[in-house]
């Protein structure tokens, strides 16, 4: 039997990057053996590794019960990755000008300086 029920909000982890994405449990297959979150995956029923996964060893992605937190890592997982992806298409081709580029930099100057500056404030 499975520790997950349906409607349950789970993160799909990787094993390198942590939270990867959210899903729901939308309903159980093969009589309890495995598990469909709201994305369409199939995992077994554990979360251990995907339902019908051929071959022994397994280092894929597995699931877990949501924990708080897991909303904002994958968040900045994505948006991140949204910028790198900007970033490497941008060209002296792009519609930017040079002052909306640097009132984007700048913006972004301003941001890791606070970033910085409540991290130092932080009590450890």
């Amino acid at each position: 039997m499975s520790d997950f029920k349906i409607g349950d909000k789970v993160t799909i982890h990787t094993s390198q990057g942590g939270p990867q994405s959210l899903a729901t449990v939308t309903r159980f297959l093969a009589n309890g053996k495995g598990m469909e979150l709201s994305d369409g995956s199939q995992w077994r029923a554990d979360g251990k590794r995907q339902f019908h996964y051929k071959g022994g060893f397994y280092k894929g992605p597995w699931v877990e019960p949501f924990r708080a937190g897991d909303d904002d890592h994958v968040a900045k997982r994505r948006h991140i990755g949204r910028l790198h992806k900007w970033a490497r298409e941008l060209t002296l081709d792009s519609p930017l000008s040079g002052p909306a580029l640097k009132r984007i930099l700048d913006l972004i100057e301003s941001e890791t300086k606070a970033a910085e500056a409540a991290a130092d404030r932080a009590p450890e």
